[in-house]
């Protein structure tokens, strides 16, 4: 399972993903369509941890993604 919630990721004052929130359950086909500069990359980027979010939380298997989460803080791997 995939999931995101309210991810959000900007490259300094460009705002190119904006409170992405979605599920994936295990076996689910997703396609990501939309024109080119829509951010469909940097989302996939941001779920193999290749990016950091600027905002939000992503999900892997029901694992936080580049994240441990202590006290109700995030704290990067």
């Amino acid at each position: 399972m995939v999931k995101a919630e309210l991810v959000c990721k900007d490259f300094g004052a460009l705002k190119v993903l904006k409170g992405i929130t979605l599920e994936v359950q295990q076996g689910q086909v997703l396609v990501l369509v939309g024109p080119s500069g829509s951010g469909k990359s940097t989302f996939l980027r941001c779920i193999n941890h290749l990016e950091t979010v600027s905002a939000g939380r992503l999900y892997v298997d029901g694992a936080l993604v580049g994240y441990n989460e202590r006290g109700g803080k995030l704290h990067e791997m």
